[in-house]
C-alpha cells in the first residue's frame, strides 16, 4: 500500500490523551494536517489553544462515546481522511469491573471505527491502531519479544479466573483482544476496504503531559511508577527489571513513521526503548539533589545501558526511528523534573 505523506489529513481519535496529545504535535511539525476526536467541546477547544500556532492544520470534532455504532459515521463521511491513528480508548472500569465491562467497550470502539472507514471513508489509505507492548508479552525463558508474539498467557489467565481476575490481568486482556480483532476485521475484509493496518505497541510512556493538569492526583501511572520506586526492596532486587519504557516522543515519531513508511502496513511497531533496572532508575534520579527521597540502593552496581533491550526485538522500531532511543535517564529526569516545575512532590 501507498504511504500516507505531508501535507496529508489525518484523523486523530481520543486525541486529548496522554500520548494523543504528543502524537498529535509531531503529525503537525511534520506537515501533517490534524483533526482530533475528543468527548467535549471543552477538550476540544483546549486542544485548539494548544495546537493554536499551528492554525487552521488543526481542529476537532466531537465523538461522545466512540463504543456507539456509528459513532465514527459523520466524521468519516463529512471528511476526506488520508489515514486515521486510533489512539482512543473506553474509560477503564474500576478495579473489580467484570470481564464484559472491560472487554465489550475495548472491542467495540476499535470495530466500530474499522467499520465506518470501511463505509465512508475510501479515501483512508492507513489506520495506525495504538494497542500495547502487553500484548506481545509471553513467559519464554530467554527468548525476545518480536512483533509475531502474543499474550496468549493472560487470555487464558482471565478465562479460568473471570472475574476475579486482577485489573492488570483485565487491562492486558482487553488490549490483547481489542488488537487481535482488529487484525481479524482487516484480515476478513481485504478486497472490501482501502486501507492497511499498522498497529503502535509503547510499553511504559514517561515523561510530563503536554496539556492542563491541576492536580497531581491526575497523573494516575506516573504516581504508581513514583510509589513503586519509593517502596523499600531488597539488595538482591536492586538489578532485577523495573519498567519497560520509551520516551513519549519517541513513541510519538514512532506513530507519524508508521503513516510514511510504504513498508511499515502489516507491522506491529515495538514501542520500547529499554528495560531499566531499579538501580538504573535510583542512579539516574539521585544524580540531581533537589530530587530528595530517592532510594539510593548500591550505586556501584553494574547498570545496563542506558537505551536498548535483550528482552525485545526492535531492530524495526529502530529503524523507523532513525536514530537510537532516547534513554532511560532523561526520561525519568524530565519526569521529575516536570513535577518539581509544578510545585509538587514526585515521591511525597
Amino acid at each position: 500500500m501507498p504511504s500516507v505523506e505531508p501535507p496529508a489529513n489525518i484523523l486523530v481519535t481520543g486525541a486529548n490523551g496522554y500520548f494523543a496529545t504528543y502524537a498529535v504535535e509531531d503529525l503537525l511539525e511534520r506537515g501533517y494536517t490534524v483533526t482530533g476526536s475528543v468527548r467535549s467541546a471543552r477538550k476540544g477547544e483546549e486542544m485548539k489553544q494548544l495546537f493554536a500556532r499551528y492554525g487552521k492544520r488543526f481542529s476537532y470534532v466531537v465523538v461522545p462515546d466512540i463504543t456507539e455504532p456509528t459513532a465514527f459515521d459523520q466524521v468519516i463521511r463529512e471528511n476526506r481522511f488520508d489515514g486515521v491513528a486510533h489512539a482512543a480508548s473506553p474509560v477503564n472500569p474500576q478495579p473489580g469491573g467484570t470481564t464484559d465491562e472491560y472487554f465489550r467497550p475495548a472491542v467495540t470502539g476499535t470495530i466500530n471505527i474499522l467499520e465506518s472507514i470501511k463505509k465512508f471513508g475510501p479515501s483512508v489509505k492507513r489506520v495506525v491502531y495504538t494497542s500495547s507492548c502487553a500484548t506481545v508479552l509471553h513467559d519464554q525463558e530467554g527468548i525476545q519479544h518480536t512483533e509475531a508474539h502474543w499474550n496468549e498467557n493472560v487470555l487464558k489467565t482471565v478465562e479460568e479466573k473471570g472475574n476475579k481476575s486482577s485489573h492488570r490481568e483485565m487491562y492486558r486482556a482487553s488490549k490483547t483482544l481489542a488488537e487481535k480483532a482488529a487484525w481479524k476485521y482487516v484480515n476478513e475484509n481485504k478486497g472490501h476496504i482501502n486501507y492497511d493496518l499498522v498497529t503502535a505497541l509503547p510499553s511504559y510512556v514517561s515523561i510530563a503531559p503536554m496539556h492542563n493538569v491541576a492536580s497531581r492526583d491526575q497523573l494516575t501511572s506516573t504516581n504508581a511508577v513514583a510509589s513503586s520506586i519509593r517502596q523499600p526492596r531488597p539488595a538482591s532486587e536492586y538489578t532485577d527489571t523495573a519498567y519497560w519504557f520509551i520516551h513519549v516522543k519517541d513513541m510519538a515519531a514512532l506513530h507519524s513513521a508508521a503513516f510514511s513508511e510504504p513498508d511499515a502496513a502489516g507491522h506491529r511497531i515495538l514501542g520500547v526503548a529499554g528495560d531499566a533496572s531499579w538501580q538504573d532508575i535510583y542512579d539516574a534520579l539521585n544524580e540531581y539533589p533537589a530530587f530528595p527521597k530517592v532510594p539510593r540502593g548500591n550505586p556501584r552496581s553494574r547498570g545496563r545501558p542506558d537505551s536498548g533491550s535483550k528482552d525485545w526485538d526492535t531492530s524495526y522500531s529502530r529503524r523507523l526511528l532513525g536514530r537510537e532511543f532516547i534513554g532511560i535517564k532523561q526520561s525519568f529526569r524530565e519526569t521529575e523534573e516536570y513535577y518539581q516545575k509544578k510545585g509538587w512532590a514526585f515521591m511525597p
